[in-house]
């Protein structure tokens, strides 16, 4: 993989920080059930093709994927690795904070796991909480593509080890997909508390008691290829982006020192507004 940390000598440090612009991601997947038919780690197995593919595309410096992550749900279930909240966020802000050392100040944050996305508000939050002299960019998985299934799946019910994420691991690794084991099963959601709009503890555990979501066995290769391409497409367009983000780390300076004054009013005359 073309700007993989673990494969740089310590004198390729400074010219990839240079090629980069100071830019690093850190991919994020997860170890859990995903069904009888796809393997328990689906995440990260797709998420490394994808950020290959975009690194190929894009000069970043690719911080080596970590596997494991917070998945509660699918600890009832056999085969999951799971990592307590807090924890996590202290290996992350760890990994964040060595990468950072070395030159890097703007860590991507790719996820590759559906469960980590409140952590990952959380997570940018805490950054800005803790004063840190880098910035955090966190990208959910696959981005804002709702409208973009429509035009590929055949299912409108989609989630987890579903039609799209199934596809998505028949068309990177082929060879663990086992589709004869799904019989052409259908999984149909619970029933969740009627308490909305309250949200519980048990939002997906009531409806996904077996993991998978809607009809997997819709899923094809070619479906998974397409998903795949307009996902590193829309990562390589956002760390373009990034690379010319000018106005995040000017802020969070001048947040962390009006904060150390206790809040400031000089921009605003000495008055509240």
């Amino acid at each position: 993989m073309q700007g993989e940390w673990i494969a740089m000598s310590e004198r390729d440090v400074a010219a990839l920080r240079r090629r980069s612009k100071g830019v690093t991601v850190l991919p994020l997947g997860s170890i859990e059930s995903h069904g009888p038919h796809l393997p328990l780690g689906s995440d990260p197995l797709v998420l490394r093709s994808v950020v290959r593919r975009m690194a190929e595309q894009e000069p970043v410096a690719v911080l080596p994927e970590l596997p494991y992550s917070f998945v509660l749900e699918a600890t009832r279930r056999p085969g999951a690795i799971h990592i307590e909240s807090g924890l996590l966020m202290d290996l992350v802000e760890n990994i964040c904070d060595e990468a950072a050392r070395n030159g890097f100040r703007k860590i991507v944050l790719i996820h590759g796991h559906g469960g980590n996305v409140a952590l990952h508000w959380m997570f940018c939050k805490r950054i800005l909480e803790r004063g840190k002299p880098y910035a955090v960019y966190s990208i959910p998985p696959l981005p804002d593509m709702g409208e973009f299934f429509k035009t590929v799946m055949d299912t409108e019910v989609l989630g987890h080890a579903c039609e799209m994420e199934t596809s998505m691991v028949m068309a990177v690794e082929p060879t663990l997909v086992r589709m004869d084991r799904l019989h052409g099963r259908v999984y149909r959601s619970g029933r969740p508390p009627d308490v909305g709009p309250a949200f519980t503890t048990v939002e997906w555990v009531s409806r996904w008691p077996e993991m998978p979501v809607g009809e997997p066995a819709c899923a094809t290769a070619d479906k998974g290829e397409k998903i795949v391409s307009e996902w590193v497409d829309r990562l390589v367009a956002s760390l373009r982006k990034i690379k010319r983000d000018r106005v995040v780390l000017r802020v969070m300076r001048e947040f962390a020192a009006e904060r150390r004054q206790g809040g400031t009013l000089k921009r605003y005359g000495g008055r509240l507004r």
